[in-house]
């Protein structure tokens, strides 16, 4: 069999109805959000699929919580109906969560806590300061590293919060360094997004979050995985040893870019073929494509994908 990787989206994959399909088809999924929801008190099915869903969907607490279970309810589906275990997992940001619960790091009900934790500092600290995301694309990432440097010399609060591709990054920083330095991106070439993400989030400005997240993961246990977990942070496995190394990596990822690039260069050298991203939309396959030819990669979403996805993988 060939080296699979699983991939789990972040925020910004996430949209009204998602999973919906997939909880309508399979009671695996079904009584996966159950479980949510009796072990949190929260009516998941209810804040993904029922109108109006849009605006609660779209709080930062909520995406984070919904994403986790619908990514964790998939995964289950995908190993009862596929049963291709993964040699590793990443996932984007608040996806590195539903990897680190997939594997049996943290368990479920402690997962959907940590996460509403999490959710509920990240989204004080943007309310309590002027600060944004933005995609840039079409620029080598290098360039928009020096560009950033040089701008924060200048006194611009700005900072690269994820390598994606090699011409895919995305910045973070204060809502006027952004728009300025955004310019500055345009003029070299590139193509630059604001992001809907309220937050200068991936960067050393959510130190403060940062810190009182840390105090609250060192409150946890966690178990040695099921199969590596690669962290955002340094694009390589978690050196599960000890539980400092959990808690440490889940504190720098709030802090420092995502290394998704080096993350996607780990798995090539390590003989990785498949990739099969376990969530709602296609972020993360499209992003692979763009670093990639050399994974044959997929996503499931939806009833139609697990119907191709067995077609290629079991019956070919």
């Amino acid at each position: 069999m060939k080296k699979t990787a699983f991939l789990y989206p972040g925020v910004g994959s996430h949209h009204a109805q998602m999973g919906k399909e997939l909880y309508e088809d399979f009671d695996i999924i079904r009584h996966t959000f159950e479980e949510a929801s009796d072990s949190s008190h929260i009516d998941f099915a209810k804040m993904c699929f029922a109108p109006p869903n849009e605006s609660v969907l779209g709080q930062l607490i909520n995406s984070q919580s919904a994403l986790l279970v619908l990514s964790v309810a998939v995964n289950r589906l995908f190993l009862r109906e596929v049963g291709i275990n993964p040699e590793y997992a990443m996932g984007y940001s608040l996806g590195e969560y539903s990897a680190l619960c997939s594997a049996g790091v943290i368990s479920f009900p402690d997962s959907i806590k940590l996460v509403n934790q999490r959710g509920k500092l990240l989204n004080d600290a943007a309310e309590s300061m002027v600060g944004i995301m933005a995609w840039v694309i079409n620029l080598d990432t290098q360039i928009v590293e020096k560009i950033c440097i040089e701008s924060r010399e200048e006194g611009h609060e700005i900072f690269v919060s994820a390598y994606d591709a090699p011409k895919q990054s995305s910045i973070s920083g204060s809502k006027d360094a952004v728009f300025t330095v955004g310019r500055k991106l345009e003029q070299a070439g590139a193509i630059v997004y604001p992001l809907k993400l309220s937050g200068p989030f991936h960067s050393i400005m959510m130190k403060s979050a940062g810190e009182q997240f840390k105090t609250i993961l060192q409150q946890y246990s966690f178990n040695p995985p099921t199969f590596p977990v690669i962290a955002n942070y340094s694009g390589l496995p978690y050196d599960v040893a000890s539980n400092n190394s959990i808690v440490n990596n889940l504190f720098l990822q709030l802090i420092n870019p995502i290394l998704w690039k080096n993350s996607i260069d780990f798995l090539i050298n390590n003989g990785v073929e498949i990739a099969v991203e376990l969530g709602p939309d296609k972020v993360l396959k499209h992003l692979l494509l763009k670093n990639t030819p050399r994974i044959q990669t997929f996503s499931l979403g939806s009833t139609g994908d697990l119907k191709k996805i067995t077609e290629k993988l079991l019956l070919n």
